[in-house]
């Protein structure tokens, strides 16, 4: 799978400025065999966020826009709840795996 593909399938699916609010900072990279999604506010009193990871076998039967695609549409179902979670005892934000 062509995570790149994927990426840029996020990038056209999701627009921060019109899904998102003001200062929300939305990361997608490709890192290995990993396409990640990081989202973060600064809350008046802390940072709060959510990645989303997808890692997908060589045995999978979607494409890398699907892929996109479907990582754009968690981010906005995860925005569409209003405040973001914090994070968590260990200092992890919470982890959406796609």
């Amino acid at each position: 799978m062509d995570l790149q593909e994927a990426q840029s399938a996020f990038e056209s699916a999701f627009n921060a400025q019109q899904h998102g609010r003001e200062g929300l900072n939305v990361a997608a990279q490709v890192s290995g065999g990993t396409f990640q999604v990081s989202v973060r506010f600064q809350d008046v009193d802390t940072e709060r966020g959510f990645d989303v990871v997808a890692e997908p076998l060589a045995s999978e039967h979607r494409s890398g826009e699907q892929l996109g695609q479907e990582v754009a549409e968690v981010v906005k179902r995860e925005l569409m709840y209003g405040q973001l979670p914090a994070r968590d005892e260990q200092g992890d934000f919470r982890r959406i795996v796609v």
